[in-house]
């Protein structure tokens, strides 16, 4: 794991460009949060953040894919979203409640991340209210996305739950493991098989 500027003007320009859609914010303030982040490399298995320590940071994912996940005492691992170029990541929860993570985040390709201190950011909030609804936004998006995650698991099955995912990221079998997508859909690698088989003889 490293931390550098590589390319920092199409990195700056890429990470502005995301933020802007979701709430507008204007170039003469977006200098105020420039220097909050730190541009850092993950090699494949490394992390971000491990579960049951405590949540600090949150990253902006340049290139690479990363997944968040559970580990249970048994070691049984469940996937509760992967993380790919143009999305950001952080246990929302965690680093609200400042308790030890109930999850980790962890690289499965190499990845190139913007990250920052969460507590920092916050801080923007006081300091102009475009900052204060950008934070309002991004809590009402993670919201829509947990909701429709549960909405997803609890009232679809699993063949609707995959083509929702493929849809939805048309390449991440390509990026991802089968059974890190299995993993993620609720489902075992062979039940996973079975539906692409049957995908196929269609």
């Amino acid at each position: 794991m490293s931390e550098n500027r590589v390319n920092p003007e199409i990195n700056w320009n890429q990470l502005y460009n995301t933020v802007n859609q979701i709430s507008p914010i204007p170039k003469e303030l977006w200098k105020e949060s420039e220097n909050l982040y730190t541009f850092r490399k993950l090699e494949y298995g490394d992390f971000l953040i491990k579960q049951n320590a405590t949540a600090t940071e949150f990253a902006f994912v340049f290139s690479g894919v990363l997944k968040e996940y559970y580990l249970t005492d048994k070691g049984n691992e469940y996937i509760k979203s992967f993380n790919f170029a143009g999305d950001f990541t952080g246990s929302y929860y965690d680093l609200l409640s400042k308790q030890p993570s109930t999850c980790s985040i962890r690289a499965i390709t190499n990845c190139e991340l913007a990250v920052a201190k969460f507590s920092e950011f916050r801080k923007l909030f006081s300091k102009h209210i475009v900052w204060e609804r950008l934070g309002r936004i991004f809590a009402e998006n993670l919201f829509l996305k947990k909701a429709k995650r549960e909405y997803e698991l609890l009232a679809l099955d699993a063949e609707e739950r995959y083509n929702l995912l493929l849809k939805s990221k048309p390449g991440i079998e390509m990026l991802v493991p089968q059974y890190q997508i299995a993993s993620y859909l609720g489902i075992t690698p062979v039940s996973l098989s079975r539906i692409k088989s049957k995908r196929k003889s269609l």
